[in-house]
């Protein structure tokens, strides 16, 4: 999304894989829920500059943008809240050549799905109800 709204995206200063927190940016609509410090599931490489007009609503060390909202209609997640345990199985599966080039150990990412991966993919239902119910009419 940032890229389509004319922002710069380029292959970040590492890889983030795996599950760890997110901080969240003030004014915080993104923690719809209280859902502050959350393990979220990152799977990424590349980093993003903040289209014009947009606000950052997430960081983390290696990548500060994380997430952005422009206005009231676009929300954009660099993170994976969508992600249930399940569906992250077949990524350990499918992506096992690029885990295994990282470093990543993927019996950890699977004991951190079975950990993490249903509240955070609770927490991604309340979120985007949350977003979608904020919309204007």
């Amino acid at each position: 999304m940032a890229a389509a709204l004319g922002a710069r995206v380029a292959p970040g200063p590492g890889k983030e894989i795996g599950y760890a927190p997110v901080e969240l940016v003030p004014p915080q609509r993104l923690a719809a829920g209280g859902d502050r410090g959350l393990n979220v599931l990152h799977w990424h490489g590349d980093a993003f500059d903040l289209p014009s007009g947009a606000e950052r609503l997430a960081a983390t060390t290696l990548c500060p943008n994380q997430a952005f909202r422009l206005g009231d209609w676009a929300l954009a997640l660099q993170f994976h809240l969508e992600a249930d345990p399940e569906t992250i199985e077949s990524w350990l599966i499918g992506h096992t050549v690029e885990l295994g080039k990282a470093g990543i150990d993927p019996r950890t990412s699977r004991a951190d799905a079975r950990r993490y991966g249903a509240v955070v993919a609770a927490a991604g239902r309340r979120v985007l109800e949350a977003w979608l119910a904020a919309l204007p009419s």
